[in-house]
């Protein structure tokens, strides 16, 4: 009656793999939406700040030059050419930032799929374990009928 062990043992190597594969898919489904949080929250907190404290500063920065007298109006001036350089550097920054938050949110999604495949890994060997050990319950069967019974073996 040993083959039945093997039966149980089978069945309980496919829950096994289906029960990982449950857990690798809930981890994945939480790196998506912790990637999503991270993607809205630049979105909606972080580029709004960056953006409003840039415009900060080029006010502050242009009042500066205006209470020094100069014409900031002209062009070739250094005033002028220190505000266009802090407008490209400002542009720059906006444009670092939302590709280092776009890296970062495709790489959590990779990270979600990665753990997708784990699960299914986990499952298809719970399924090959299944399956080889219902073939040694079927051969312990054979063995068993040829010895005179499926249950006993004499």
């Amino acid at each position: 009656m040993s083959f039945i062990g093997d039966i149980l043992g089978g069945y309980g190597a496919a829950q096994i793999g289906k029960f990982n594969q449950d857990i690798f898919n809930q981890k994945a489904a939480i790196n998506t939406r912790n990637a999503e949080i991270k993607k809205k929250t630049f979105e909606q907190v972080d580029l709004p700040r960056i953006k409003a404290e840039q415009v900060r500063n080029q006010s502050n920065q242009f009042v500066k030059f205006l209470n020094s007298g100069v014409d900031a109006s002209r062009i070739g001036d250094t005033p002028y050419l220190v505000m266009l350089d802090q407008l490209t550097e400002d542009a720059f920054e906006v444009t670092v930032q939302t590709y280092n938050s776009t890296l970062t949110y495709e790489q959590e999604l990779n990270n979600s799929l990665i753990l997708q495949a784990q699960g299914q890994g986990e499952a298809y060997r719970g399924k090959v374990a299944q399956s080889a050990a219902f073939a040694k319950a079927a051969g312990k069967m054979y063995t068993n009928k040829q010895t005179g019974s499926i249950l006993t073996g004499v």
